[in-house]
């Protein structure tokens, strides 16, 4: 997981990807692009959560998962390029389960009555994508994602309702 508010990406970038979900191809099935990573995260011992669609303004085919188990939980990256993982230029979104605290002050309401934080995209020189937080199954999750508060609640609670994966 890229560190809270420090993962960077250029502005003009962060523009285009606007452009492009609005006008993308088909949201693309989480659980299918990413089950390599998804099964090497189980190891982790967490509850596997990941929302079942991302509408992520590129067709499955020119998207690549990276990641799973990591030092004290699991973090999948899904990239635009192969062997993408944390980079910049290719990031698209992540996926972590671990341990700590909410880290942002907007509290949000998710699914099953589950309050989360939300920390929205900022820019400055370069943009960090936005990113929303929750405990549930004894863990903190977290997704960061290009997009507005109502969309990455969408995510979450894609994740929390499809369950663990």
């Amino acid at each position: 997981m890229r560190s809270r508010g420090l993962a960077l990406a250029p502005c003009a970038a962060l523009a285009a990807a606007s452009v492009a979900l609005a006008a993308g191809p088909a949201p693309v099935a989480l659980p299918q692009l990413l089950a390599k990573q998804i099964a090497s995260a189980r190891a982790s011992g967490l509850p596997v959560l990941i929302p079942s669609r991302l509408a992520a303004g590129l067709p499955a085919s020119h998207l690549y998962g990276s990641g799973g188990r990591s030092a004290g939980g699991y973090l999948i990256d899904l990239g635009a390029a192969p062997g993408c993982g944390d980079a910049n230029a290719c990031f698209v979104a992540a996926f972590g389960g671990g341990h700590g605290r909410l880290a942002f002050a907007t509290r949000v309401a998710l699914a099953r009555g589950i309050s989360g934080s939300f920390h929205a995209s900022t820019c400055g020189a370069s943009c960090a994508p936005a990113t929303i937080e929750w405990h549930e199954h004894g863990a903190l999750y977290t997704i960061q994602f290009t997009a507005g508060r109502s969309t990455m609640q969408a995510l979450a609670d894609s994740a929390i309702t499809a369950g663990p994966r």
